[in-house]
């Protein structure tokens, strides 16, 4: 194998990585996307919430309507909403780690495959006398490729970390409404024996 050969199993190699560049960018274009059109949807619902809650206030007729206006089902229907927000929103990151997940899977591997490739190929056309500084040359890219797995390893920790987190918030969320409930449930029932 000549010079111009290995310049060119480099150079498929490379371009192998540009095409995975442009598929996950392409990716994280689309989940924000779909992140920025839960947000303009969240917002709206949220301001037409707001603007509806604000109008029945105004409209009310005495206090007693009012606190009944802002009772715990009123503020659990808006923890509800949030608690979906945050569902959604936890779905479209889920999805898309995963969609980075398989990309980076399917890179490693055709990284490894490659690496692996131009590294017989070479071997097989060394000259003689040579097989000391292949021998040492495949240790090295041995390692560079054990770097890989390990990065596989650890992006799959980071996506299990993210997605664990996500559902802690919205457990988190979850629990705020309860008590939420909780504390006002007693408050309603005092208010309505006395």
């Amino acid at each position: 194998m000549n010079q111009d050969q290995i310049t060119a199993k480099l150079s498929q190699m490379n371009s192998k990585g540009l095409e995975t560049s442009f598929s996950l960018s392409e990716a994280a274009l689309e989940n924000a996307q779909k992140l920025a059109e839960l947000n303009y949807a969240a917002s709206k619902d949220a301001l037409v919430n707001a603007q509806d809650g604000i109008q029945q206030v105004l409209t009310a007729k005495d206090p007693k309507q009012v606190n009944e206006l802002l009772s715990a089902e009123s503020l659990q229907a808006a923890g509800n909403q949030a608690a979906a927000y945050q569902k959604k929103v936890s779905k479209v990151l889920r999805d898309g780690n995963k969609e980075f997940a398989n990309v980076v899977d399917a890179s490693i591997d055709h990284l490894q495959n490659g690496f692996q490739d131009w590294i017989n190929t070479v071997a097989a056309n060394a000259p003689a006398g040579s097989d000391v500084f292949v021998s040492s040359f495949k240790t090295v890219y041995g390692s560079a490729l054990q770097g890989f797995e390990q990065f596989r390893a650890a992006s799959k920790e980071a996506f299990s970390t993210a997605e664990k987190t996500a559902d802690q918030a919205i457990d988190a969320v979850q629990g705020q409404i309860a008590q939420v409930k909780k504390a006002a449930t007693p408050a309603s029932r005092s208010r309505k024996t006395a």
